[in-house]
């Protein structure tokens, strides 16, 4: 037998990855000025959650890298991170 499958979640979840893409996507433009900035200067830290993120969206997991690339760019546009 196959199975049921509700169209208003699969369009729910559609739009929730749709709407998870576009976080990223906006996230990725902020940080690359600043990464592309201090490149010869990034931190062990700042490598590790670039590569986080990278594995994030590998993974399929568009939410979580927007929520890690967001926090990363506003971590790197505060005025002490620019020292």
């Amino acid at each position: 037998m196959g199975e049921v499958v509700s169209l208003d979640t699969h369009r729910r979840e559609r739009d929730e990855r749709t709407q998870a893409f576009c976080r990223l996507d906006v996230a990725v433009q902020r940080l690359d000025p600043l990464v592309r900035r201090r490149i010869d200067r990034l931190t062990p830290t700042i490598r590790r959650e670039l590569v986080a993120i990278a594995r994030a969206v590998s993974a399929g997991s568009p939410s979580h890298a927007a929520e890690r690339a967001e926090r990363l760019a506003g971590l790197l546009e505060h005025p002490v991170a620019s020292g």
